[in-house]
């Protein structure tokens, strides 16, 4: 009698569970591929709003503007450190407009929890100003002015010139998820 060559029920449900097997292991790789997908662009848009923000910061630092005063009157400071109670710190300072050669006030303000633009459009901090978020899930700002070899927490200095710049502007920022970013700009 001859016998019939072909696959057993056994040898049938073990192939069957092999494949079920890597299709399994499969599936689990792509998943996982698109989970570091989502969590790096993510990542990637995070570091992008830092890098615009502190770009932003840099550019109007790398504008002040020191105008002179008109006569008989003391000239507005081109950049100063307020302690604002609900928000901390607010850097007020006077650039250039390029677009327009005119000079105009801004700040930068952290007001819960974020780092904000804030633009008023004249030479003085009157009326309303219009405010946008550059930095979001900040914990903390702090700004260090770099005078004569030293590093300040306030400007301008006590019994300074109030047209008196830095050499230098150092901004912290304490991110809730990315650490501590600190930026130097040196404006001369």
């Amino acid at each position: 009698m001859r016998r019939v060559r072909g696959l057993t029920l056994i040898e049938l449900m073990v192939a069957l569970a092999v494949f079920a097997v890597l299709g399994l292991l499969s599936y689990r790789a792509l998943a996982q591929i698109g989970d570091h997908r989502q969590r790096i662009g993510a990542e990637l848009a995070r570091w992008r709003e830092i890098g615009r923000g502190m770009l932003r910061v840099e550019t109007d630092l790398l504008q002040l503007a020191a105008p002179a005063a008109a006569a008989g009157s003391t000239p507005p400071p081109p950049l100063a450190l307020l302690r604002v109670a609900e928000s901390g710190n607010e850097l007020r300072l006077l650039v250039v407009d390029g677009t327009r050669s005119k000079v105009s006030r801004m700040a930068y303000r952290f007001h819960h929890g974020r780092l904000e633009w804030v633009r008023w459009p004249g030479r003085l901090a009157e009326g309303r100003p219009s405010v946008d978020a550059l930095i979001d899930n900040v914990a903390d700002v702090r700004w260090r002015f770099v005078h004569n070899g030293r590093r300040l927490i306030d400007w301008p200095p006590d019994n300074a010139l109030p047209t008196l710049l830095p050499q230098a502007v150092e901004l912290e920022l304490e991110l809730a998820d990315a650490g501590t970013v600190t930026r130097l700009v040196p404006l001369r």
